[in-house]
């Protein structure tokens, strides 16, 4: 366990910074209409006519899909064969303009191959903080010699409270950087784990995790270390537009602790209670009353 804890939370990592500013590229593909195309190929054709680099490509298609596929559960097609399900599911979702995890990624695996992008569909499980262990779909694609993970799905937006989709374009969950998407993916074969030393199921179910797809708001990067002072921990964020309210809660109790910004960093110091875990809450205190999401879940090394 102490392998995965340094393997996870390397201190100064700046993955979501460094993305490249896809606005004006997001803003154009956006306007593009599903009606006026016959086939999910047509449409990507047309989204990537003038478009020259494999990441501009790659990011058309993921922002066309997340802004007009919705998440709803679908009727399961027919078939006689895995490639005609999957043939079916690809023209069901687009047809309808709603469906599932595989939908979107079938989806989108079928939309980058129709521009030359090789692209892979992954099956596996996902971890939220309302689920340890959930059946899910993502993709691979290659890019400029190597394999770059996105999930699609979960950059379109997330379920609420009353699990509920919520519409939501989250780019963090475009090109993510493997040590951060395996915190809440692990695909049914470890060569997707895209690491040097893949993790096991038991593992990864321990691992610490973060809401990262909100490139402004989101946790870009965390570690969790030793305070100089005796019993204490210290939670630094990489946060781009840190909240300005943070609370830590350790088995009901909402802890004291000392914050510090400074150098791109929140640093967070405190003494933890009984347990071996805690969650990390954020927001923004609105008129009378302060409005505060889960932002993610540690365990204590």
């Amino acid at each position: 366990m102490k392998y995965i804890l340094v393997l996870f939370f390397v201190f100064g990592w700046q993955w979501a910074g460094a993305q490249a500013d896809y606005s004006l590229l997001d803003e154009k593909i956006r306007n593009f209409r599903k009606s006026d195309y016959a086939t999910p190929e047509a449409l990507a054709m047309a989204l990537c006519r003038d478009l020259i680099t494999d990441h501009e490509k790659a990011r058309a298609i993921f922002t066309w899909i997340a802004e007009h596929i919705r998440y709803h559960m679908v009727s399961d097609p027919p078939a006689k064969s895995k490639k005609a399900y999957y043939d079916l599911r690809v023209k069901q979702v687009f047809r309808r303009g709603k469906g599932v995890c595989m939908d979107y990624a079938l989806l989108y695996q079928r939309m980058a191959q129709a521009v030359g992008l090789n692209c892979a569909f992954i099956g596996g499980h996902s971890k939220t903080f309302a689920h340890e262990w959930e059946s899910h779909a993502w993709n691979a694609v290659f890019i400029e010699g190597k394999w770059e993970l996105l999930d699609v799905t979960w950059g379109a937006g997330s379920r609420d409270e009353q699990g509920k989709f919520v519409q939501e374009f989250k780019p963090g969950f475009f090109l993510t950087e493997p040590r951060i998407f395996l915190l809440n993916h692990f695909p049914d074969s470890s060569q997707w784990q895209l690491v040097q030393e893949p993790i096991t199921s038991e593992e990864f179910k321990k691992l610490s995790h973060f809401s990262y797809g909100n490139l402004e708001h989101g946790i870009q990067d965390a570690t969790l270390q030793k305070a100089p002072k005796a019993g204490y921990l210290t939670l630094s964020l990489k946060i781009l537009r840190p909240p300005s309210i943070l609370h830590i809660d350790m088995g009901g109790r909402n802890l004291p602790l000392e914050r510090n910004d400074e150098d791109g960093w929140t640093k967070l110091t405190f003494k933890p209670t009984a347990g071996r875990s805690f969650q990390l809450w954020g927001g923004e205190k609105q008129k009378n009353k302060t409005h505060l999401e889960l932002m993610g879940a540690f365990r204590v090394p």
